[in-house]
């Protein structure tokens, strides 16, 4: 046995990484079936099908990646800013979260008062 990715123990691949891909890319772009690039490759189906779920994440980004149109364009700019912005409000609110709870902890241990609610406390009745 050899060792393997990862230092993992079992049998090399019969086929090499780069075909695998190929196939795979060949078979998500294609109007080929699995039987049919087999066929051509040589290779077994089902070994097609695997190889295509493995490699989708990787592939899929080379497949959509078609030139965007000024709209597609235009979209994604405003969405890149408003994730800024988003991402300036959260940074603000959780530096505001730190000063509360802060100053929730000061004025327990400077002042001895406990702001935090007790769960099993009893509400004052009415």
């Amino acid at each position: 046995m050899t060792s393997g990715r990862k230092g993992q123990k079992g049998r090399q691949s019969k086929y090499d990484i780069s075909l695998k891909r190929r196939i795979a890319k060949d078979y998500q772009s294609g109007d080929q079936s699995t039987t049919q690039l087999g066929k051509i490759y040589n290779v077994p189906h089902q070994y097609i099908s695997r190889w295509s779920e493995q490699f989708s994440c990787e592939l899929a980004v080379h497949v959509n990646s078609r030139a965007m149109t000024e709209q597609e364009t235009k979209e994604l700019e405003a969405l890149q800013k408003r994730l800024l912005a988003v991402e300036k409000k959260l940074e603000y609110e959780q530096m505001r979260n730190f000063a509360l709870e802060t100053m929730i902890d000061l004025a327990k241990t400077e002042l001895g008062i406990d702001v935090r609610k007790n769960s099993g406390a009893k509400q004052p009745e009415e």
